[in-house]
């Protein structure tokens, strides 16, 4: 009789997990079980990160760069996600130039159109993602006051300039919810 050495040689060996793993990559019950025993940790969508990683810009940025159209890049709540963690999006906001021709429509996400000077965007990995700083602005002009204070709170955690947000502010003035960000962004302070 074969000991307990000699079975588990003739057993395949077991294939190390990539850091970022897809639902699709390993088909529906093994996700599943990986998630359930802790081997996979859902990041978003079908993306997780192995259980025994933790979880960077780098790699939330990763799990939804398949929603960017070609000139599109991460912005508002989403951007926060990537640059601070918490709770991930419902749907990607995904910002475009103005003038860019609109993507098909995609229910885990949404589009804005609007100005995107290259000083106010980051590279994450191979991801374009508002800065700091921008998405402060974003975040105070477009969400609700609640939910802009609790993310804002987030981005100062994460190395916010709340002056340079102000600033940056002052360059929105006249346009459409620029007197309400400026007030939320008042009350984080």
């Amino acid at each position: 009789m074969a000991g307990p050495s000699v079975a588990r040689s003739l057993l395949p060996a077991i294939p190390e997990l990539e850091r970022l793993v897809s639902r699709s990559g390993v088909g529906g019950p093994a996700w599943s079980g990986m998630v359930r025993d802790g081997a996979l940790t859902p990041l978003w969508g079908g993306t997780a990160i192995r259980g025994d990683a933790e979880a960077g810009p780098t790699d939330r940025a990763h799990a939804i760069a398949h929603l960017l159209p070609r000139r599109g890049v991460v912005g508002r709540a989403s951007a926060v996600w990537v640059h601070a963690g918490g709770p991930p999006p419902v749907r990607v906001d995904v910002l475009l130039p103005v003038g860019s021709r609109r993507p098909y429509e995609h229910p885990d996400r949404r589009c804005a159109e609007t100005l995107l000077p290259a000083e106010d965007l980051d590279r994450v990995g191979d991801v374009a993602v508002t800065n700091l700083v921008r998405t402060a602005v974003d975040v105070a002009r477009w969400l609700e006051p609640d939910v802009a204070h609790e993310h804002l709170r987030r981005l100062v955690v994460h190395g916010l300039d709340l002056a340079a947000a102000r600033t940056l502010l002052e360059t929105f003035s006249g346009r459409r919810r620029a007197r309400l960000a400026r007030e939320v962004l008042d009350t984080v302070a």
